[in-house]
């Protein structure tokens, strides 16, 4: 299963041990998260603009990425509207999220509401556990 990660999930996946990592993989098949290159961009802003702590994780974040996709464990998604700079990064994830079908990863509760809203499945974090999220509604619109 492919899932499409944004900034925040993937900066705590890195830095945190997650405890049931293997529950995705057990319940779905291989999982591959999908790694935008505006999450990228996001990561190297904080990473060079960040307080020392937060700077570290993104940078940290950054190698593990990096790392993961020689790994074939995670891999880029591009997508047309690349250079659409009118959406929100969270906006952009959560309509790439509904068009390939594909759960959304993130630990932002107001972007979590938004996604089940309009249908689409939330990989999230509770207590170092990975947690999957089915939304109720069937989206049709995109």
């Amino acid at each position: 299963m492919e899932i499409i990660c944004d900034t925040s999930f993937l900066m705590v996946l890195c830095y945190e041990p997650v405890k049931n990592i293997d529950y995705l993989d057990s319940k779905f098949g291989k999982t591959i998260f999908l790694i935008h290159p505006r999450i990228i961009k996001e990561l190297t802003q904080i990473k060079h603009s960040g307080k020392i702590k937060r700077s570290k994780i993104a940078n940290l974040a950054l190698e593990v990425t990096n790392k993961e996709i020689e790994n074939k464990n995670f891999k880029y998604i591009s997508d047309k509207e690349d250079n659409n700079l009118l959406y929100t990064v969270d906006s952009h994830l959560l309509t790439l999220s509904l068009q390939n079908k594909c759960p959304l990863a993130t630990i932002d509760k107001i972007l979590m509401k938004r996604a089940l809203r309009r249908g689409a499945d939330i990989v999230t974090l509770k207590n170092n556990k990975i947690i999957f999220v089915h939304s109720n509604i069937k989206s049709n619109q995109i």
